[in-house]
């Protein structure tokens, strides 16, 4: 069976019972900021959760500069509505694989915003949010706002419909009283009826390509039961608990749809043996907590005892943001088996491990950059090769030719000869003359390096999964002082008020 993509697409419009929405609002609710309306003077507070693992705006290329700022664009599209009902923008909300890592989650919602809106001509205001509900299940999902109107070359915003006059057979208008007779249909096809579908569709179908890419199994179906022709009632989306039992391998650290993915092979080797580990893990934390009390297992205790689990550095986990199976590292008997594991008992030891792998991870990390730039140096040259080759071919054609038949040659391929020059200083922009043509060791240099980036991966895996769980630990310190600290002061105030001296009461209230 496979996994049915879950979406909700709604207008956000000024009309309705209870007032209407705001473009303002709705962004500040994704975006998780404060936002102030032009239109209603209205200041609108987001909700106030810790799920925020990236935000951005794209527009396109005749958008106003300055609209890459939500809060103006949203007031730019207030501003330019006046009706009282108006629509005011589109909300997208669809689910993401909970096996993802951000950073992966990014790069993936990015291209599909561009390639399905953003290149459209809208302008789109979207968010990630890993959210957890009461049982501990995540659900890794993305939000989009995108603008109802589209724009011309200046960036000035274009009216929804125009007005098309009815002719007769002859291509006249045709006189309806006073005016003449006409019909209005949108200038896009935004709101076409097979839209929704075809966004759905899309975005499956980028999913099932990146799972594909990085060795996850899993297929997700953009159609309903019913379109499937199966008579199954729906289920509840049971997010990442009902998956946790399953090994979906790794992720790539770059997710670049630039260039050809660089599959992480071996690494899911490493993920497996871990995740068939863990139990033993469990219990190994469990037998030592009888006999070995410290800083790390009396912390962990204190954040089970408040939250039930461990709490997640979303907004700012840097090693955080590049593991999948986030859900472990909220399981307080695995947390305690990594710090047993790791000899770990003092909060100094934690940064001083912290410190110390977080060193070698950067020079790994350093050294896998150095080869992906080569990566993309080497495949720069072969793409314009590529390119300019067939200009060159038709060139020396030409040159090879004489009288009429080079007439006729260069008249039957004018726009190839017309436009070599400026693609000859394109490919010398790349390959500087003097240089070497040699695709085939391009090639050949690609490959290997590919093939030596593997253990360099693997040990970055290997590193930046112990430096989450450090992180994790770190982060549920922190966070438990603070509230610590606002209990402290909450009993401090409640004894000073009950402190106060009674009011005494006037002649009329004696």
């Amino acid at each position: 069976m496979p996994k049915f993509l879950s979406t909700r697409i709604s207008v956000v419009s000024r009309g309705g019972s209870k007032g209407g929405g705001s473009a303002v609002d709705a962004s500040g609710y994704i975006d998780r900021e404060k936002r102030y309306s032009e239109y209603d003077g209205h200041t609108y507070y987001p909700d106030a959760k810790e799920d925020l693992v990236h935000k951005e705006v794209d527009i396109p290329e005749n958008a106003p500069r300055e609209y890459l700022d939500p809060s103006i664009l949203w007031n730019e599209v207030e501003k330019v509505e006046k009706a009282k009902n108006a629509q005011l923008c589109r909300m997208m909300k669809a689910s993401l694989p909970n096996e993802w890592t951000y950073e992966l989650a990014v790069e993936v919602v990015r291209k599909y915003v561009m390639e399905n809106f953003v290149s459209k001509g809208m302008c789109c205001d979207w968010a990630i949010h890993d959210s957890v509900n009461k049982h501990g299940q995540r659900n890794l999902h993305f939000h989009c706002l995108m603008t109802m109107r589209s724009m011309d070359e200046n960036g000035k915003w274009l009216p929804k419909q125009r007005k098309i006059y009815i002719l007769d057979e002859q291509g006249n208008k045709i006189r309806q009283g006073k005016n003449y007779k006409c019909k209005t249909e949108h200038v896009t096809d935004w709101d076409d009826k097979g839209k929704a579908k075809e966004w759905r569709k899309n975005l499956s179908d980028l999913i099932n390509q990146t799972n594909e890419a990085i060795g996850v199994g899993e297929k997700w179906e953009h159609r309903s039961f019913k379109e499937l022709g199966l008579d199954i009632l729906p289920t509840i989306h049971l997010g990442s608990e009902a998956n946790a039992l399953e090994n979906k391998g790794i992720h790539t650290e770059r997710g670049d749809y630039n260039r050809k993915v660089m599959e992480l092979r071996g690494v899911a080797k490493y993920i497996n043996v871990m995740s068939a580990t863990i139990n033993s893990i469990k219990d190994t934390a469990k037998r030592q907590a009888a006999t070995v009390k410290n800083e790390i297992t009396e912390l962990i205790d204190k954040v089970v005892k408040r939250h039930g689990r461990m709490q997640l550095p979303i907004i700012s986990g840097k090693y955080l943001r590049k593991v999948s199976h986030r859900e472990k590292l909220q399981d307080p008997d695995v947390m305690k088996g990594f710090a047993e594991k790791k000899g770990i008992t003092t909060f100094d030891e934690l940064q001083a491990y912290i410190d110390e792998h977080g060193a070698v991870y950067d020079k790994l990390a350093a050294d896998h950059d150095k080869g992906t730039a080569r990566v993309d140096v080497l495949s720069a040259k072969i793409s314009a090769w590529e390119r300019y080759k067939g200009f060159m071919e038709v060139y020396n054609k030409s040159q090879s030719l004489k009288g009429l038949a080079r007439l006729k040659f260069d008249k039957e391929n004018r726009a190839t000869l017309d436009a070599m020059p400026k693609e000859y200083e394109r490919f010398r922009k790349v390959i500087p003359k003097g240089e070497k043509i040699t695709p085939d060791a391009w090639r050949k240099e690609i490959d290997k390096i590919i093939d030596g980036q593997d253990p360099i991966l693997e040990k970055m895996v290997g590193e930046v999964y112990d430096l989450a769980y450090a992180e994790v630990i770190g982060y549920n310190r922190d966070n438990e002082q603070r509230e610590h600290m606002n209990e402290v002061k909450q009993k401090e105030r409640e004894q000073e008020r009950s402190h106060k001296p009674q009011r005494k009461h006037s002649y009329q209230e004696r």
